[in-house]
């Protein structure tokens, strides 16, 4: 009953003030008249009835609270009043808002790519509950590959409540029109679909009852949604359609939603038989309700106890470890793309804390104009408290309304750092989007960097010296030496943020800069990279593949706009590694070098440099001659001043017949003669060194994958149509395996630490031109408060130069202080994030040089502009204002 007395008066608040300040009016009027009666006069009557009766404001506030929910009515009052006085100054307001809208945009699109990517990135039934059971060796920590029973087995557990497994996935050959072509073919357990819990936008997924009770898989198929669209166009009459895969027909049952992406965004799913238990699988499991992790890993361990005693040579001889994994720490964005978005989330929160001491000391300069209204409300009784919450309302309605441009602008951010990021260093699945948990996360940091910008000035302008504030002039007073101290340490704490910013993007420009100063060893530009698997039913001998191999170059290389064309493999996709010995050392265990299979013409195609000896020849490429060309790593494999040239290397994958994808002929000998040495070329891994590397003729393998390199003198790309249309003259069935462009895969593999450089660089700019407007704005104030002591220094003599030298003075002395803080704090993140990121390099002189100087120019123009209005003061004006 009285919560609703209370929200009752809330309707007839006026009626109510009214009635109170006619009671207290006659309350009054009755003690004045009894002082009068007593002999006083009226107005001594009037003065002590008031000094009796006490301060009404405050008697008014008191009877408020008792009656109605006072603190609803206030912080209503305190928004109208706050919404009038921001329309005062626009000018305050429209920089305040713009400051906190570009910190908390930039935050919430970075909250939501870390959301996105690293902690809900799947779209999948309760996928923190998903466990992936490890196996790895006790002595070298590597993991075991699991097997197809392993799933069988798992499956059985009575901890377990469902689980599904992924085979170890290969391309698939597609036929028909508009061409053949090779996709990602990812074969899935019965229970996959159900496991996963991801409906279907066409059909089914795969079931149980696809898998026959023999074991054997029903040719059904389930479609991407990418490939659906690629191939499809998107017609919803392709389900109960049928595809020929591998030359045989399968049922299209199902299209998945567009993020459904498992092992692939546009691969098509397949179901795994259960015939060949040794087949690689990726078992994952969900364990039963009230089932603990440690009570599954106990179980685990004991299944694999016992399946050692069954098959003892599938383990490892020094022991194995047996673990559950959960799911989302082994897939979602992991390594160098983890730190990074972890680095970014940092350097975001020093971005916001930028932005809100700017707007504190927006706050704090605009508070001096307002220090005689401060000292008049609190001097008529109004409390600290509530002028501090008058204060923060200002600064939360600001930091609301930033909040709302801030989400618009996250729009913008997200879509042009989801085109930076990386694919390939997160997951399929990952979706970076404004949802609603990302706008709540939104409200709540617009509320919280509000108090955060408010509070300081809150605290420092509620505490002025009345007598000085009530004084005629006395509009100066927050002026004062202590909120001079408060302006310009928050300027301080702004520089040193931004200085920090600076180094993180000073290293990131280094490290993206390093990979073009070093020499790649190759010429990337118009180099076109092509694939064409060959069927191992039809192409069953090493002369078929080469045949095919030297025929199809000989096309190639007579088409319009092709300069040169061979047979070959890049350096840091090469066909294989191997083992080695070179001839008169001993042979060193575990240890492989690259293998390239290349034809006679594969140096000038990829542009690698002769160094000494010669190429391979036509003749020696089409017999099959034993020769090899090394790189220059691989030579110094000999002691210094001992030539490889004329001398043998043992390759073990020469002799390596076992498999029907990858021939030698029987018989074939292992060692083959160095004619010529080229240069090194930069590996996947462009940081590292370069790795041996040995160029053989493509004649003496006869590799189920053909890989093919052509340079043209224009778009590579433009000529695919002429390529697939010499392929189908050779063999109409064949397919061309992902053709991609040398550059293409050059910025894949530079693709983290351009993203790197962008986004750090993009928030040190950000942070550079706030610490300079937190400058400019301390500065200008600080110009306009001296407006007489700078009249009165011009009217005793001072010179234009002598004024500019004493504000520029000023802002230096900021600066360097700023300055020094953060290289100091810098350098002591630095190597503490050296103990995280043990390649995290250290800033050198260069990166310091560069921080200094891009800042103190940034810092002498913010300075510049109120030195320059502060030389234009006209000396008469300035005292006669006085």
């Amino acid at each position: 009953m009285k919560s609703f007395r209370k929200l009752r008066s809330l309707f007839r608040r006026q009626k109510l003030d009214a009635e109170m300040t006619e009671e207290m009016r006659t309350h009054l009027d009755l003690q004045t008249a009894q002082h009068i009666a007593a002999g006083m006069n009226p107005d001594e009557a009037r003065y002590l009835a008031q000094r009796q009766f006490g301060n009404v404001a405050s008697i008014q506030e008191r009877a408020r609270e008792g009656r109605d929910w006072i603190w609803l009515a206030q912080i209503a009052q305190d928004l109208r009043y706050t919404v009038r006085s921001l329309r005062r100054s626009p000018g305050f307001s429209v920089a305040a808002i713009l400051i906190f809208a570009l910190g908390i945009g930039v935050s919430t699109a970075m909250f939501s790519v870390v959301h996105g990517v690293l902690l809900d990135p799947y779209p999948y039934a309760k996928s923190k509950e998903i466990w992936a059971p490890v196996v790895a060796d006790l002595k070298s920590g590597q993991w075991m590959g699991l097997q197809v029973r392993d799933y069988l087995e798992l499956s059985r557990l009575s901890c377990v409540s469902s689980a599904m497994t992924t085979a170890v996935g290969r391309g698939i050959k597609i036929s028909g029109d508009p061409f053949p072509d090779v996709t990602n073919a990812v074969r899935v357990s019965g229970t996959a679909f159900q496991f996963l819990d991801v409906p279907p936008v066409l059909g089914r997924g795969i079931a149980p009852s696809d898998i026959l009770p023999n074991g054997e898989a029903q040719p059904v198929t389930v479609l991407s949604f990418q490939f659906w669209q690629q191939r499809f166009n998107g017609d919803p009459s392709v389900i109960g359609r049928t595809i020929v895969l591998n030359d045989v027909p399968h049922a299209i049952i199902g299209i998945m939603p567009p993020r459904f992406g498992w092992y692939g965004s546009d691969s098509l799913w397949l179901p795994l038989p259960t015939t060949d238990l040794g087949v690689g699988a990726n078992p994952i499991l969900r364990l039963k309700p009230g089932i603990s992790r440690e009570t599954a890993e106990q179980q685990l361990r004991a299944l694999y106890i016992r399946l050692v005693k069954e098959m003892p040579d599938r383990f490892p001889k020094a022991g194995f470890s047996t673990r559950l994994e959960n799911y989302l720490d082994i897939t979602s964005a992991s390594g160098a793309m983890r730190t990074t978005l972890m680095l970014l989330v940092f350097a975001v929160g020093f971005l916001l804390l930028i932005a809100c001491t700017n707007v504190a000391n927006l706050q704090l300069a605009r508070s001096a104009g307002r220090a005689r209204e401060i000292a008049v409300r609190l001097a008529i009784g109004a409390s600290r408290g509530r002028l501090i919450r008058q204060l923060l309302t200002e600064s939360i309605l600001l930091s609301l309304v930033a909040g709302v441009l801030g989400c618009l602008l996250s729009l913008v951010l997200i879509k042009i750092i989801v085109v930076l990021m990386p694919p390939f260093y997160v997951p399929n699945e990952a979706r970076v989007m404004v949802n609603g948990l990302v706008l709540a996360f939104a409200f709540g940091l617009s509320t919280v960097t509000g108090v955060l910008a408010g509070l300081a000035p809150g605290l420092q302008c509620t505490r002025p010296n009345l007598n000085y504030a009530l004084k005629e002039g006395g509009q100066g007073a927050a002026s004062g030496e202590r909120s001079v101290r408060t302006r310009n340490s928050l300027v301080v704490t702004a520089v040193a943020l931004s200085v920090i910013l600076l180094v993180g993007a000073s290293l990131a420009i280094r490290g993206f800069a390093a990979l073009y100063r070093h020499d790649w060893g190759f010429r990337p530009a118009g180099l076109l990279v092509l694939r064409v698997p060959l069927p191992p039913a039809r192409y069953v001998t090493l002369g078929q593949r080469s045949t095919f191999a030297r025929d199809l170059i000989e096309r190639i290389k007579n088409l319009p706009g092709v300069t040169f064309a061979a047979f070959g493999s890049l350096p840091f996709n090469s066909s294989g590694s191997s083992g080695y010995q070179i001839s008169g050392q001993p042979k060193t265990e575990g240890v492989a070098m690259s293998e390239s299979l290349v034809s006679a013409d594969f140096r000038a195609t990829f542009g690698l440099t002769l160094r000494q000896g010669r190429d391979l020849t036509e003749r020696e490429v089409t017999h099959g001659d034993a020769v090899a060309l090394i790189s220059e790593a691989t030579a110094k494999l000999w002691p210094v001043g001992e030539s490889p040239l004329g001398r043998t290397i043992e390759l073990d994958a020469l002799a390596d017949a076992s498999r029907p994808d990858n021939l030698a002929p029987v018989g074939a000998a292992k060692e083959v003669t160095v004619v010529g040495i080229v240069g090194d070329t930069l590996n996947a891994n462009f940081r590292a060194a370069p790795p041996p590397a040995i160029y053989v003729p493509y004649t003496l393998r006869g590799l189920a994958m053909q890989q093919l390199l052509v340079r043209t003198n224009g778009a590579p790309l433009s000529l695919l149509p002429s390529i697939r249309s010499e392929l189908r003259a050779m063999d109409k069935d064949l397919p061309l395996y992902r053709p991609i462009t040398v550059e293409e895969i050059m910025g894949q593999q530079t693709a983290q630490p351009r993203f790197n450089m962008t986004l750090f660089g993009g928030l040190a700019i950000i942070a550079l031109v706030l610490a300079a407007a937190g400058i400019y704005c301390v500065l200008s104030f600080s110009v306009a408060q001296r407006t007489r002591e700078i009249g009165v220094r011009m009217a005793l003599g001072a010179e234009h130069g002598d004024i500019q030298h004493l504000i520029l003075r000023a802002g230096g002395r900021l600066l360097a202080i700023g300055l020094s803080n953060g290289l100091v704090i810098s350098l002591g993140l630095m190597k503490l994030l050296q103990k995280w990121v043990p390649n995290n390099p250290m800033p050198d002189a260069f990166d310091v040089g560069a921080v200094v100087l891009t800042l103190v120019v940034a810092a002498l123009l913010a300075c510049w502009l109120p030195a320059r209005r502060a030389t234009k003061v006209n000396p008469m004006v300035a005292l006669r204002a006085e």
